[in-house]
């Protein structure tokens, strides 16, 4: 591309909640969009044991999906909109079916319970899982599931070409301001986009590029390790009743916690039940460069948590019956406030970054109130934006 078109809005950052801006902003035939960030990796890519890239790690396996306190911070409506379009352009990403399973008057189970008092809850008593006795055990019947963030973000894009949106299948580098306030986006593979306003959406990867339209954010890099357990098509089978699950426990004063999900086919034709830590579980090592993302992403991740997800989930499913152990490595990116910043921090530049661990939930609305932010200048929510404000090191 060359440096003579001029967007109206340059989306940086291809990921749940760039491309989700991006449909949103080009859903106006009068805006010119540009979405630059890499594409998601194929099915065949996908396959490869040790088929690594760092701008998709996060989003290329399903991810857990339910009634959550941040859900009710933006009023439910990610969760409705999303349903409307679950199987869009004949890309499936959401399973509607989940359960909380914790102890009966635990912290965990008491705090669920006050942020979904409005949502229909079941208590069950299910002969798929292994309770202790102090536990309770409660399906979502409001919409819970899990979504694949990786046909999300597939489906987001080919919505937003269809709309007219041009997208650069690469990595932002870089970002200057000419003299008439027009900004200039390179990109590794030497592509120039100039455009009249940047929204930026890099997730973990904020502050490691030379953005110098954006000061360096305040943000903590969390290190999460996920298992796979590979399962016969019989195993799978005899589970494929099994509801997605979210899991916490106080144990002699340590948490322990994790979501899973149920067993799925994944690219390879094998199938899988996923366990990753949860929000409240955390390695509590911080990764801060570039290299140590690097290292973390070729690393096998943390044995500990490794052994700790196996455990829990043999102990959780009686029978259980699994051939093998792969694990997956992934990086969370947070905030000091557990919410995302959405903020335009320049009359021409806005930011949406951080899904602290559970953007899948809301990246949709999160996309369509930063393209609104971007392109008017509004607040388009009942939400106070002062929730959302940005805070810089």
């Amino acid at each position: 591309m060359t440096a003579e078109i001029v967007f109206d809005l340059c989306v940086i950052g291809a990921g749940m909640f760039g491309s989700s801006a991006a449909r949103h902003a080009s859903a106006n035939p009068s805006i010119k969009v540009c979405l630059v960030g890499p594409s998601e990796p194929t099915d065949a890519e996908l396959s490869k044991e040790r088929y690594l890239d760092l701008t998709t790690m996060k989003v290329e396996l399903p991810e857990y999906l339910t009634i959550h306190q941040l859900a009710r911070f933006f009023l439910n409506m990610p969760l409705g909109d999303t349903r409307n379009w679950k199987n869009y352009q004949g890309l499936l990403f959401m399973i509607l079916l989940a359960v909380f399973c914790g102890e009966k008057n635990g912290e965990f189970m008491l705090n669920f319970l006050e942020s979904a008092s409005d949502v229909t809850l079941v208590e069950l008593s299910n002969e798929t899982f292994q309770k202790e006795g102090d536990e309770q055990i409660l399906f979502d019947d409001n919409g819970g599931g899990h979504i694949s963030p990786r046909n999300f973000v597939v489906a987001q894009k080919k919505v937003a070409h269809l709309q007219g949106c041009h997208i650069v299948d690469s990595v932002a580098c870089s970002t200057e301001t000419l003299e008439n306030g027009v900004h200039v986006v390179s990109t590794e593979s030497n592509e120039v986009i100039c455009a009249k306003r940047l929204l930026i959406a890099t997730g973990a990867f904020v502050n490691m590029k030379d953005l110098s339209v954006l000061r360096p954010l305040k943000v903590t890099r969390c290190k999460e390790t996920v298992v796979y357990l590979k399962l016969q098509k019989e195993e799978a089978q005899r589970l494929s009743a099994m509801p997605s699950i979210i899991y916490a426990k106080e144990n002699n004063g340590t948490g322990i916690g994790a979501y899973i999900l149920p067993p799925i086919k994944y690219p390879d034709g094998e199938y899988y039940i996923k366990i990753g830590d949860s929000p409240f579980v955390r390695d509590d090592v911080e990764l801060k460069t570039l290299e140590e993302l690097r290292k973390w992403y070729l690393s096998e991740g943390n044995e500990k948590m490794v052994k700790t997800h196996v455990e829990l989930l043999t102990e959780l499913i009686p029978g259980l019956k699994y051939t093998d152990i792969h694990r997956r490595t992934c990086a969370t990116c947070e905030t000091p406030s557990g919410l995302p910043y959405i903020e335009r921090v320049s009359p021409t530049v806005t930011v949406a970054i951080a899904g602290n661990g559970k953007g899948a939930k809301f990246s949709d609305e999160v996309g369509r109130i930063a393209a609104e932010l971007s392109i008017t200048g509004k607040w388009d929510s009942e939400l106070s934006p002062n929730l959302f404000q940005a805070i810089f090191e």
